[in-house]
């Protein structure tokens, strides 16, 4: 009665709610069957709908049952299985103390065996031998698997094998043997040679040195070291008796690898940045201006010596010739008037003796402090650097103070041969202006007597 009767309200309400809204003119009676022939269609709607579930609802029983069934199954067997494992557990500790009891010392030998095989293992990956006889640790890698698994012993075959891989690394690495292998050049390209081993320690191949990797091979040296090795791993690929001069890297190719890293005398330059490159510049200004007035201070030496023999014969092409022909000039003049006149024609040979050799005196004492500015900034940098990575690299730290006392360096290279060179430059000066004077000197001397 009251499920019937909300639903019959709720429509009654919808429908005159439209009649209200459209305005439609429809009898009281009508909507009443219409309400009545709605509620009986649902009624059978509901009435079906439970003739459905009643008929489903034995088979979803059935179902159930199954599961239920299937369940108390699984759990039977699992807890009969963990009966069976709990029961395994306790036979395979009781043959594990067994297996302990009857290996005894044999545990311990097989414990260093692995060992051993492990350690010669990674020796093997790394070492030059393996390029020449390759795939040697990995029957090393099985049988140290073997022993670990502890469920097999390793046979007498496999321990001679072991004995028989390390003997064969000693003896091999007092040897030099020459063998076919693949080598990767600094391009990338494979190419089959003819591969000189050195022990352990170093290979090369057409004149060059070669590094070993387990997973690349052999490949050459990114860089190679100075010519004079260079020339000693041909001289060792060509010969075939007798003794050959070859230097050796006890280390492995550790020594080699630092000397192939480090930086070459044009990279040294470049580290020096602008700075580096202003005090190059510099210096290569004052040697040519220093030079050439060495050159010219020379030949005018020579002129003044030749002068100096010839006194009768006037030439202007020197300084001691233009000093000559101002006495000449004003020789009926009194005697100090001539000594002035004399003294004025040295001051104006002086300024063109000593032209440029400032330059080259400015140059020598710029240049040290162009590289001290150099290396003030680098280290500026240098601690940039560390307050922005910290100071767990100690490469960055004294990467960039090398960079910057390159400039010091610089700078110090520059001034010294300047400073020498001004030197030079300036004694021969002096020289010939002493020789002016002495030359006036005597002139006046001559005068006087006269």
């Amino acid at each position: 009665m009251k499920k019937g009767f909300f639903p019959l309200m709720l429509g009654v309400s919808i429908l005159l709610f439209n009649v209200h809204v459209s305005g439609a003119d429809i009898s009281l009676d009508r909507l009443l069957d219409n309400v009545k022939a709605g509620h009986v269609r649902d009624k059978q709607q509901q009435q079906a709908r439970e003739q459905v579930f009643k008929s489903q609802r034995k088979t979803q029983q059935q179902q159930l049952n199954q599961i239920r069934q299937e369940r108390t199954q699984q759990e039977q067997r699992s807890a009969s299985l963990e009966t069976q494992f709990d029961e395994n557990e306790k036979v395979l500790v009781g043959l594990r103390q067994e297996l302990n009891e009857e290996l005894g010392n044999l545990k311990e030998l097989l414990g260093t065996l692995q060992q051993t095989t492990a350690e010669a293992k990674v020796h093997f990956d790394t070492s030059l031998i393996s390029a020449q006889i390759p795939n040697r640790s990995e029957k090393l890698a099985q049988i140290s698997q073997k022993i670990g698994q502890s469920n097999e012993l390793v046979s007498l075959g496999e321990i001679e094998h072991v004995w028989f891989q390390l003997l064969q690394e000693m003896t091999e690495q007092g040897k030099i043997k020459q063998f076919q292998a693949n080598v990767v050049d600094n391009s990338g390209q494979s190419q089959e040679t003819t591969v000189t081993r050195v022990g352990i320690f170093n290979a090369v191949a057409g004149g060059k040195f070669l590094h070993y990797d387990s997973v690349t091979g052999l490949s050459e040296l990114p860089r190679q070291p100075q010519s004079r090795f260079l020339a000693q791993a041909t001289e060792l690929e060509n010969s075939r008796t007798g003794v050959v001069n070859f230097s050796m890297d006890p280390t492995q190719g550790q020594l080699l690898s630092a000397m192939v890293d480090s930086p070459t005398l044009i990279e040294r330059v470049h580290q020096g940045g602008v700075v580096g490159y202003i005090i190059i510049v510099m210096g290569l200004v004052g040697l040519c201006i220093a030079l050439v007035k060495i050159v010219l201070l020379n030949l005018t030496d020579i002129k003044v010596k030749k002068q100096t023999s010839q006194l009768n014969k006037v030439n202007i092409n020197n300084p001691l010739g233009r000093v000559i022909q101002v006495y000449e000039k004003h020789a009926g003049s009194d005697l100090e008037s001539i000594e002035l006149r004399l003294g004025e024609a040295i001051m104006k040979e002086t300024p063109r003796l000593n032209a440029w050799l400032m330059a080259v005196k400015i140059i020598a004492v710029v240049a040290p402090l162009m590289g001290l500015l150099g290396t003030v900034t680098g280290m500026i940098q240098t601690f940039q650097a560390i307050t922005l990575f910290g100071a767990g690299d100690p490469k960055l730290m004294a990467g960039g103070i090398s960079q910057a006392l390159v400039t010091t360096v610089l700078g110090l290279c520059v001034a010294i041969p300047m400073v020498l060179l001004h030197t030079a430059g300036s004694s021969r000066a002096k020289r010939i202006q002493e020789v002016l004077e002495e030359q006036s000197t005597g002139m006046i001397a001559r005068q006087s007597e006269k």
